[in-house]
């Protein structure tokens, strides 16, 4: 997923006077930097909550694959 200037919100953010020098002499986009970082966050989000969400199911498989073994290990040694 990638950031598009369709549709923007203007916002007020702060930030410690050392890392906004740094910025603007580094020529940062601070849109893009703070856009790409929310993004990054909440793909983890959503990656944390899909884990949490699906927790049963992984112990279910858990359980399957020590009860009956992994389907793939007769494979091995082909």
């Amino acid at each position: 997923m990638t950031v598009t200037n369709k549709m923007k919100k203007t916002v007020s953010v702060t930030v410690s006077p050392e890392f906004y020098e740094q910025a603007r002499k580094a020529n940062l986009n601070f849109s893009l930097v703070l856009s790409n970082a929310l993004l990054a966050e909440l793909k983890k989000l959503e990656a944390l909550k899909w884990k949490a969400d699906n927790q049963d199911g992984f112990q279910e498989l858990n359980r399957i694959s020590k009860e009956y073994g992994i389907f793939s290990e007769e494979y091995k040694a082909l």
